[in-house]
């Protein structure tokens, strides 16, 4: 039998980043079941030694490389030290964000584009990031590898008679999107009652709307408070960051059965309307959307059903571990 194929994973400190968590250390056994022994790191931080993260470089067949912009300087040392260096990317990294908001950086687009120009392989987590990659270096192999989520049983979410639950999952500095659309909740409620349950580390700051509770986000009651919810809904402003999101938060509202509601921003008109699993909007149209959803169990339950199927026809953690294997395995023996 042939050794396995050894790699080393570079990645953020999953304390503070939900994308090594979910990216990396979630497929670690699919990686193992695929013949590739896998070391992971912690990206050194600001004015720490790259000494002993290039000594392990050298002495594996691959470097995944998560996320993170580096000096060119580093990821020069970084190319010269890996025998095949690959890329993973969730986010639309290429932009700058001050205090969570996005902003176009010059020093952030040249950090990207100077790092991709020296990529044997890139992992992508949309089509938008991935076309991205593409239009900088052309001969870059790429993969759309998808954030996965858990196979779940299909819960029955047929009419309870109380008032529907309306869930919205996401990180503190990301409240300021569900923010953004307070009056269109207010209109949605006014037609149609309903309670909105944020999940997440900081609860919103509404001016008025009041018909929502708050439950602090960890990782064990996550999926229970989505289940239990009727609607998940996924609101982004538009913009450059946004447009590279992988609607992780949809994914995982139709893992649980849940119809979704969420802006059409990136990827998701094609992962979301066009199987059949939610609707997407545009500015000014989430009232008419909730409310019709919210009016109808029987619509509701058809767009859960279907977004359950898309799951698990393709999101799973099982599918998209093994499809991660091998898409390492190829990127690393190909020279």
């Amino acid at each position: 039998m042939e050794p396995p194929l050894s790699l080393l994973c570079v990645v953020e400190d999953p304390a503070i980043s939900p994308s090594s968590r979910l990216r990396i250390f979630q497929h670690l056994e699919a990686l193992k079941a695929a013949g590739i022994s896998v070391e992971v790191m912690i990206q050194p931080k600001r004015g720490e030694s790259w000494r002993p993260l290039i000594q392990k470089v050298r002495n594996v067949d691959a470097v995944l490389w998560q996320k993170i912009l580096i000096s060119q300087w580093n990821v020069l040392r970084l190319r010269w030290a890996a025998k095949r260096l690959i890329f993973d990317i969730d986010d639309a990294v290429w932009m700058g964000k001050k205090n969570h908001v996005p902003y176009r950086s010059g020093k952030q687009a040249r950090r990207f584009g100077f790092f991709m120009r020296f990529l044997d392989g890139a992992i992508c987590g949309s089509p938008v990031l991935e076309q991205k990659i593409v239009s900088i270096a052309p001969n870059v192999q790429t993969h759309l590898i998808p954030t996965s989520v858990p196979e779940l049983p299909l819960k029955d979410h047929s009419d309870s008679g109380r008032s529907p639950v309306v869930v919205w999952v996401g990180m503190g500095p990301n409240v300021a999107q569900i923010e953004a659309i307070e009056e269109e909740l207010s209109a949605s409620h006014a037609a149609h009652p309903f309670l909105l349950r944020i999940v997440s580390n900081n609860p919103p700051k509404f001016r008025s709307f009041s018909s929502w509770e708050f439950l602090e986000w960890n990782e064990q009651a996550e999926y229970d408070a989505i289940t239990s919810a009727d609607l998940g809904i996924m609101p982004l402003v538009d913009d450059g960051f946004t447009r590279g999101k992988c609607a992780y938060k949809a994914l995982q509202y139709m893992a649980c059965g849940l119809p979704v509601v969420a802006s059409d921003v990136g990827v998701n008109r094609e992962w979301i309307e066009n199987t059949g699993s939610g609707i997407v909007v545009n500015s000014g149209e989430w009232a008419s959307a909730l409310t019709r959803l919210l009016s109808d169990p029987a619509l509701r339950a058809t767009l859960g059903k279907s977004g359950w199927k898309t799951v698990q026809e393709r999101f799973t953690h099982e599918q998209l571990g093994a499809q991660l294997g091998a898409v390492l395995r190829k990127m690393i023996l190909t020279r």
